[in-house]
């Protein structure tokens, strides 16, 4: 583990939530700065520290995993916790979720020169829209989904080259204009070719999840769902938004 999170780990010792700390698995997306990424193999991101402080509160030592999407979707079916995930009717299905951790907006973006105004999930119909499959970006996408193609991918930066290749019409990324930013320069596209649309698509909130009906899952949840309420009637997690320019 690396310093910061060592850190915010370290923490737990000094929180009187538990005599002696559980350990638990953190899992989440390798790929989504700033929301969640690896850094040179260092664990990042504003959910992964604001779920560290929360399970670290919670009476946890915890040990962060960051691997693709779909593998900690997975896997967390069985163990651990997952940080970062949108709650929607299907996954409610399948996952129990803790309370509300954090917020991010979900943007859009055009390439420099096909702007349209959009005020309207119907402003999308017929545009062909690049997202990241598996992922949940809100209930407005979900309206006019069956009257706009699709594009799916696994990697923001190929959106941002089909973007500006103009492959697709519209690029959906998250969280906010800051991971557009990274994935731009990931992508090795000039700053300007690029343009974010002014009203972003939604503004979700992030959850803890764990597979639903496991032996373990809502005594975690119970746990977790107290520090959250506490840490942010106490403001703790502002200065980690503030950090990722959220």
């Amino acid at each position: 583990m690396r310093p910061l999170l060592t850190a915010l780990i370290a923490g737990a010792c000094l929180v009187p939530w538990a005599a002696q700390a559980d350990d638990i698995v953190l899992y989440g997306n390798s790929s989504q700065p700033p929301k969640a990424w690896l850094d040179n193999g260092t664990p990042r991101g504003f959910v992964v520290e604001a779920a560290v402080l929360a399970l670290t509160r919670a009476g946890y030592t915890v040990e962060v995993r960051l691997v693709p999407f779909e593998r900690a979707m997975e896997t967390v079916k069985t163990e651990g916790v997952m940080t970062g995930i949108f709650m929607s009717a299907e996954r409610a299905k399948i996952y129990d979720y803790s309370t509300p951790l954090v917020p991010d907006e979900v943007a859009m973006a055009v390439h420099k020169g096909s702007s349209f105004v959009y005020a309207k999930p119907e402003d999308l119909v017929g545009k062909r829209v690049g997202l990241q499959g598996g992922m949940y970006y809100g209930p407005e996408l979900d309206t006019v989904k069956d009257r706009v193609t699709l594009d799916l991918d696994t990697n923001p930066s190929l959106r941002v080259k089909k973007l500006t290749a103009d492959r697709i019409d519209v690029l959906v990324m998250n969280p906010g204009h800051a991971s557009i930013i990274a994935a731009v320069a990931a992508a090795g596209v000039a700053a300007d070719e690029v343009v974010v649309l002014p009203m972003p698509l939604s503004l979700l909130q992030n959850h803890l999840i764990v597979g639903k009906g496991r032996a373990d899952g809502a005594g975690i949840l119970e746990r977790v769902n107290k520090a959250i309420v506490a840490l942010r009637s106490e403001g703790a997690f502002t200065p980690i938004m503030q950090r990722y320019n959220q």
